[in-house]
């Protein structure tokens, strides 16, 4: 239980007050003095992401040529995506990587390193069957990459010059699993209806653009500023289903339990 409140980066008492607990309570529990109650078990499970089955087997190592599947981020929106692919058991983590790329790089090729670089992070915390996956997003438009808006000014900019346009969501991709990785990305082309200034502000006083790429989330209220899109949508949410699906295929994850030569295809 220490190593997943490590990996996500909470403080005990954080833990304690999510399971309802005292933090002596909790201790006893971190500290193996006492076993956790089914009930226990569950919201660590929820907190955590990962079975209770998982849980209660945390401490012993994986079997011979069985992995876990590790998402490198703690996106709540790829969390989705990977149960709506089906895949139900993940481990999460989210390795501080350094994001600075050349400036000469096209915002596919920014995106394409980057996630190369989470997963290659996540690596020390990996087993070696592990398959670790790892996604970067960016909004791009006219070539130029429009990051997290630094204040309401900010995002008020990005939401007028991308208003009446179309713009371009590129998701970098890796898949990784010893010392074999398969990095991909995906673009989507997103139109925006003509805001009125009054809009805009009105959006960003819900808050939602402050902490997304370009200043908008199409899974929320941001989808009521698109006027139409070309390509995945899931791809603009964070993650690219189709693509990831065709990769994981390739290193033989047969998420349909078709014939895997076939999903190769």
């Amino acid at each position: 239980m220490k190593e997943l409140r490590l990996e996500n980066k909470l403080k005990q008492t954080e833990v304690a007050k999510a399971l309802g607990l005292s933090i002596t309570g909790y201790c006893g529990y971190e500290y193996g003095n006492r076993d956790p109650q089914t009930a226990i078990l569950i919201k660590l499970a929820q907190l955590y992401h990962v079975s209770t089955d998982y849980l209660l087997g945390v401490n012993e190592p994986a079997p011979d040529g069985v992995g876990k599947i590790i998402l490198a981020s703690k996106s709540p929106r790829r969390r989705e995506l990977l149960n709506q692919m089906g895949i139900e058991e993940f481990k999460v983590t989210a390795p501080n990587v350094d994001e600075t790329v050349e400036p000469s790089l096209s915002p596919a090729e920014t995106v394409e390193q980057l996630s190369l670089r989470k997963a290659q992070a996540a690596v020390n915390r990996a087993g070696p069957n592990d398959l670790i996956i790892a996604a970067d997003t960016v909004v791009a438009l006219d070539g130029k990459i429009l990051g997290k808006p630094r204040d309401e000014e900010d995002a008020f900019a990005m939401l007028s010059a991308l208003s009446g346009r179309e713009h371009h969501v590129y998701t970098g991709v890796t898949v990784l699993r010893g010392g074999e990785a398969v990095t991909q990305h995906e673009e989507t082309a997103v139109a925006f209806r003509d805001l009125t200034p009054e809009e805009i502000r009105a959006y960003i006083a819900t808050g939602e653009p402050m902490d997304k790429a370009g200043a908008y989330g199409i899974q929320g209220l941001g989808a009521l500023l698109v006027s139409g899109i070309r390509g995945d949508y899931c791809n603009v949410v964070g993650l690219p289903v189709f693509r990831l699906g065709r990769m994981l295929a390739g290193l033989g994850v047969d998420l349909l339990g078709t014939n895997k030569e076939q999903a190769k295809s």
